[in-house]
């Protein structure tokens, strides 16, 4: 069944961000990564992105996190992270305008005007049908919140978690191998290519990485399976791995949202 909710869009991706030098000078963030996630997110979304029309209550952010059916999940998680670092901000831009972030067993639920779940749900979809698709339709709810994650205090919020799923991601292990994916990424392609798997589908990177080597050493039998030990060909053999990796990951557009890193990586 179709869905109908707010879609905004928004106006601010990760490349306009101001404050890119100061999170290198302080090594929060590398180079490197700081391309990555630029190249990457514009296969998620802008800071300021907010939508509602899918299973989830709402969906927003650079890197498109969400509250779940039940008013969890990751998005709750990073206000309340953005709302322990700067409490007045969050009071301001968050609990003054109806939203808040609360504890409850063992979860950071999203409430608005003390609603959550499928009450929520309906209130930030109220007024959206068929007939007023692609028209606009105010929406107080989704209005705040894209304005509240789109100043600077939670914006660094955005790239830091950005930064710690990269790292996540590149930690885990193919399956049926006894190396990290890092050992095996060095280019910035291949590392933004596992992060777009692992914001989509974390579950399940380190099986189809796994198949991707899988594949690479079928053709490659004599090459070690210890990616250290590959010297000067790394890059080649990266490449060759990453090139069937890109287009066979499971999700949603994979193989087009590869093309995309390739044309920006």
């Amino acid at each position: 069944m179709t869905q109908y909710g707010p879609t905004y869009k928004g106006y601010q991706p990760l490349s306009s961000y101001t404050h890119w030098n100061r999170l290198i000078s302080e090594g929060k963030v590398s180079q490197d990564e700081s391309q990555i996630l630029i190249a990457m997110s514009e296969n998620e979304g802008n800071f300021d992105a907010v939508q509602s029309y899918d299973s989830e209550i709402l969906t927003a952010g650079a890197m498109q996190k969400t509250i779940n059916p039940l008013g969890e999940g990751e998005l709750p998680i990073q206000m309340n992270k953005f709302k322990e670092q700067f409490p007045q901000l969050f009071d301001k831009y968050f609990r003054c305008c109806g939203w808040d972030v609360r504890l409850k067993s063992g979860k950071y639920v999203a409430y608005y005007n003390d609603f959550t779940g499928a009450e929520l749900k309906a209130i930030i979809r109220n007024g959206y049908t068929a007939d007023t698709y692609g028209k606009f339709v105010p929406n107080k709810a989704v209005a705040i919140f894209a304005e509240a994650i789109d100043i600077d205090e939670y914006k660094e919020i955005q790239v830091l978690d950005f930064i710690d799923r990269l790292h996540l991601a590149l930690n885990i292990v193919p399956e049926g191998y006894s190396y990290k994916i890092a050992s095996y990424v060095r280019s910035n392609l291949g590392r933004a290519t596992v992060l777009d798997h692992h914001v989509n589908r974390p579950n399940n990177v380190s099986k189809y990485f796994g198949i991707a080597l899988d594949y690479f050493f079928s053709k490659n039998p004599n090459i070690s399976k210890n990616p250290d030990t590959w010297g000067e060909l790394h890059n080649k053999y990266e490449n060759e791995i990453i090139n069937f990796y890109g287009v066979n990951r499971n999700g949603t557009d994979m193989p087009k949202r590869y093309v995309e890193l390739k044309k920006k990586l």
